[in-house]
């Protein structure tokens, strides 16, 4: 005799498992993460100095409560949707004064899930900072956006230097020439003040500005072509002495047409147009046969 069939609820049992199955897997495919997550589970923040520093903690997926070890190191501030009520992000304050490189958790618990996301908090010292831009050529009428970096003696880059203090200084290359190839244009009156409804570092920034102090975030535009010194300074007690300079150059933004890689058989004449970018409109400047 062969094998008795299977008895219905077996396949039942079978079926439900496989629903169940398809069910988390179509779950898993909607959610990056699979589930409730956090964007980062380490942060690096400076102490308190004359400010608190901010970092804003990013979730997914979830709706959650915030609690955190060592209050008097740190404070987490929920930040709720408006239209459920639902916090997916903290802003995180770094609020005691430097005593040794401390850490500290915190942790975002998913009300739905139960699940709990643990994220280390570490609090040490600026050794250093740097300022970043992608290029240092920029075009004539070209706005660039510098921005501070900073790491502590282990090489380790911090994860926000909101609400630090920083004195920014423009020095023309040529110690003979006062005139500058670069300006300052305040955060308010460029694209940064656009911050959809998120405006919190910017806002933080925008005060220092308002102050005349500078931020972690320096925009400049080339006015003249040359070369310009940038430079940014911790401008906080202890830390007067952390400088960086960067050096931009200025240039004309220029084409060719038509343009390269042009193929032409031996003894044919091209016709070439040089044009020049000013004010976002381009101008012929000439044009020459080779």
């Amino acid at each position: 005799m062969g094998p008795s069939p299977p008895s219905a609820a077996a396949v039942g049992a079978a079926v439900a498992v496989v629903v169940v199955a398809v069910a988390l897997c179509a779950l898993a495919a909607g959610s990056p993460a699979g589930g409730p997550h956090m964007a980062d589970l380490s942060v690096l923040l400076p102490p308190r100095m004359t400010k608190p520093v901010e970092y804003r903690l990013i979730g997914g997926d979830g709706c959650f409560s915030w609690s955190w070890d060592h209050h008097d190191i740190i404070s987490v501030q929920p930040e709720y949707n408006d239209t459920s009520r639902c916090s997916t992000s903290a802003r995180l304050s770094s609020i005691a004064p430097y005593n040794g490189r401390r850490e500290t958790s915190v942790y975002a618990t998913d009300v739905i899930s139960g699940i709990t996301i643990h994220c280390k908090v570490f609090v040490d010292k600026i050794s250093r900072i740097r300022i970043f831009h992608h290029a240092v050529k920029i075009d004539l009428d070209e706005i660039a956006t510098l921005r501070v970096h900073a790491f502590d003696d282990e090489e380790n880059v911090f994860s926000s230097l909101v609400g630090l203090q920083f004195l920014w200084q423009l020095i023309p290359r040529m110690l003979n020439n006062s005139s500058h190839h670069l300006v300052h244009i305040p955060l308010k009156e460029t694209h940064l003040s656009d911050c959809s409804g998120f405006c919190g570092d910017m806002n933080v920034r925008f005060q220092l500005e308002d102050k005349n102090f500078g931020s972690d975030l320096f925009v400049v535009k080339g006015i003249e072509i040359g070369q310009e010194v940038v430079s940014a300074q911790l401008f906080e007690p202890q830390f007067e002495h952390v400088i960086d300079t960067i050096t931009l150059t200025v240039a004309e933004a220029m084409s060719l047409e038509p343009p390269s890689p042009v193929l032409v058989t031996v003894g044919v004449l091209v016709k070439f147009k040089l044009r020049v970018f000013r004010q976002k409109v381009a101008q012929a400047l000439s044009s020459f046969d080779i």
